[in-house]
């Protein structure tokens, strides 16, 4: 029943309205279906506490609409490069910032593969399609593997999709240290804000 709330709870955020409500991101010109769920919220929490406006900020795995970068560029002033896999994705998130006015890099590359610039912050929000996804759990091992070691970096997981314990678990056995665990009330995400040991 709670995880049909959730999903019911999303398909609403995930609207335009909401985007421009919450984040201030106009996604209109974009015909894609994208999620906006209690982990994007959540991470907008943990970007308003850690990213300054000197940082440089790597936005992993932006989506369709960038959301997070362009907020991160338009409030926080912050420099924010974003990447993605998906084609039809690249192409629609470089629409909505360029609708939104805002110059950001959205550049196609797998994890931190395309990338080489240094950055103060990465941020991802891995894509688990369910508790058993050990595809997710792989990516999450994958990203901690390959950052730089000077990079921060925040991870979400929302509680429905993924075993927090278990990402817990894959942080401290990479040789990272958790920073913070940011929280909300009602909201089953966590953003793991974590560094290397």
């Amino acid at each position: 029943m709670m995880k049909f709330l959730i999903k019911g709870i999303t398909k609403v955020l995930s609207t335009n309205f909401f985007a421009k409500l919450l984040f201030r991101v106009d996604c209109s010109k974009s015909n894609i279906n994208y999620q906006i769920g209690f982990s994007t919220l959540l991470m907008k929490k943990a970007l308003k506490k850690f990213v300054k406006t000197n940082n440089k900020v790597l936005d992993i795995g932006t989506g369709a609409f960038a959301i997070h970068g362009i907020w991160i560029k338009k409030n926080l002033g912050a420099d924010v490069v974003a990447t993605e896999i998906i084609d039809e994705h690249i192409k629609s998130a470089k629409r909505v910032a360029k609708d939104n006015k805002v110059d950001i890099k959205i550049l196609k590359s797998d994890l931190f593969k395309n990338v080489k610039a240094k950055f103060d912050w990465a941020i991802f929000n891995p894509p688990f399609r369910n508790m058993e996804d050990s595809n997710g759990y792989k990516l999450v091992e994958r990203l901690l593997k390959e950052a730089p070691e000077d990079t921060r970096l925040m991870i979400v997981v929302n509680a429905f999709y993924a075993n927090q314990k278990k990402i817990e678990e894959i942080i401290k056995n990479n040789s990272y240290v958790i920073i913070d665990i940011v929280t909300k009330f009602l909201n089953p995400s966590k953003v793991y804000v974590i560094e290397k040991a």
